[in-house]
């Protein structure tokens, strides 16, 4: 995709301090930091070379010192030496995608960290930023989330009372938690339910009450071991314009992405289970199944009993 003359404009603003700081990369490195091509920046720092503050002559100039491809540096950086400030959208959409990364995490201290930043750029904009920003909880966030995270981290057992919807009934399971993940709003555990020997999720807004088991080697070993040799089934999708969001939801079970003309064909690479297909099924807007076409019989005949109760 073709740039705008403003985003070589801003990117050059921004290898300036970059390089200032980061004295001794090569071309490539850089390149690969700013998401251009060796070629591109290349240009990037031979326009810069010929930039300055008014005056016209060789001392107002930029010195950059590019002859060496595997050495860069700035001497002189003028004004440049500081990043630009960021402008009113561009730190309006960092904190929201922030505030969607706090929302993902697994990892306790991870979140943590991401929170510090988010409060730190707000602070620094000030209360301007934060009038600009109205965020509703999309989230159906529990009390329990923090808790669960240290014990996937721990590789310790829960042990839960659990209202089932399917059963309108609270029962009692022994689990090994693997992964908090998040579908339409709301924060599901996944699990291995010790009692079936297989793996389940549980809506944590569900869980009634909850404590931590003892350190089991033995069984985490045993899980990590049957969660690797797991078959890995491809599968293949079709989606519209949200297909985007779809793999950054999905990152980590996505393999390949094409785009044509808004239209988004994704592979996943997907261990066998229910969770991929209430995932589907969740999903807001319409999914085409490609591949397997079992996958897609088994959704379209779960839709048809959907609908048939209603009838």
């Amino acid at each position: 995709m073709s740039e705008s003359a403003l985003d070589r404009v801003a990117r050059a603003l921004d290898l300036v301090p970059f390089i200032s700081r980061n004295t001794g990369l090569s071309i490539v490195q850089i390149a690969e930091r700013f998401g251009s091509t060796p070629t591109q920046i290349s240009r990037d720092l031979s326009l810069l070379h010929m930039c300055g503050l008014p005056g016209y002559s060789h001392l107002e100039l930029l010195d950059i010192d590019y002859a060496d491809p595997d050495y860069v540096s700035v001497t002189d950086a003028q004004v440049l030496e500081r990043p630009r400030s960021l402008t009113q959208v561009e730190a309006v959409t960092l904190v929201l995608g922030l505030q969607l990364l706090a929302e993902l995490a697994s990892d306790s201290q991870e979140r943590m960290a991401i929170i510090s930043l988010q409060e730190r750029i707000t602070a620094r904009y000030g209360t301007g930023l934060a009038a600009s920003i109205s965020i509703t909880d999309a989230v159906a966030e529990s009390p329990l989330t923090t808790e669960i995270s240290r014990a996937i981290s721990a590789k310790r057992k829960l042990f839960l009372k659990y209202n089932s919807a399917s059963s309108d009934s609270i029962t009692s399971r022994e689990v090994f938690p693997i992964q908090i993940y998040y579908i339409n709003g709301f924060a599901y555990l996944r699990a291995i339910s010790l009692e079936a020997n297989s793996e389940r999720s549980f809506r944590l807004d569900r869980i009634t009450e909850l404590s931590i088991g003892e350190n089991d080697r033995e069984l985490a070993a045993t899980v990590a071991q049957s969660r690797q040799t797991d078959e890995i089934t491809e599968i293949e999708i079709m989606m519209g314009a949200d297909g985007f969001f779809f793999v950054e939801r999905h990152n980590e079970i996505v393999t390949s992405v094409s785009e044509n003309n808004g239209h988004f064909r994704i592979t996943l690479g997907v261990t066998a289970g229910e969770w991929i297909t209430r995932t589907f099924l969740a999903w807001p807007s319409k999914i085409e199944v490609l591949k397997p076409e079992s996958l897609a019989q088994a959704i379209q005949q779960r839709i048809a009993d959907t609908l048939a109760n209603y009838q």
